[in-house]
Order: structure tokens, then C-alpha cells, then sequence
């Protein structure tokens, strides 16, 4: 009887374990929806010359920036 007691609070353990770990997921995949929901809802506008530091997201590149990237874009295609 005492090792069925022992193996029951091993396995009721295990599950508070396994459901704690579910509900992290679970929460991060909420969150990561709602995230995703609102970029959809709000209309993004394409930036005026094409560049960004990231593809739709955060902000342009200041003008220095893009001199640098043309460069680096005019050698790399000079390499090929």
C-alpha cells in the first residue's frame, strides 16, 4: 500500500509539473496572438524608400545608415 501512496504523489507531481509547463506555453501563445491580432489592426505604412531596420517593424533608417547599406549592397553585387 505505501508504494502505490509513494507512486500516486510521484505521479500527481509529475502532472503539476507537465500542467504548470502547458500553461507557460499556453500563456506565451496568447500573448504571441494578441501581438500578432494587433500588428494585423493596425494598417502599417510601407516605408517611403523601401528600407527599415527590421521588415515591417521599429523605425527607418536615418540617412546615413542607408548611404552605409547602398554600399555594402553595391559591393556585394560587385562580388557576384
Amino acid at each position: 500500500m505505501e508504494k502505490l501512496e509513494i507512486a500516486l504523489r510521484q505521479a500527481n507531481l509529475d502532472f503539476d509539473e507537465l500542467y504548470a509547463k502547458c500553461r507557460k506555453l499556453l500563456g506565451r501563445v496568447v500573448k504571441e496572438r494578441a501581438t500578432i491580432e494587433a500588428a494585423q489592426e493596425t494598417p502599417e505604412t510601407p516605408p517611403s524608400n523601401g528600407f527599415s531596420s527590421q521588415p515591417g517593424r521599429g523605425p527607418l533608417l536615418s540617412a546615413h545608415q542607408l548611404d552605409i547599406q547602398q554600399q555594402i549592397l553595391k559591393r556585394r553585387a560587385g562580388a557576384k
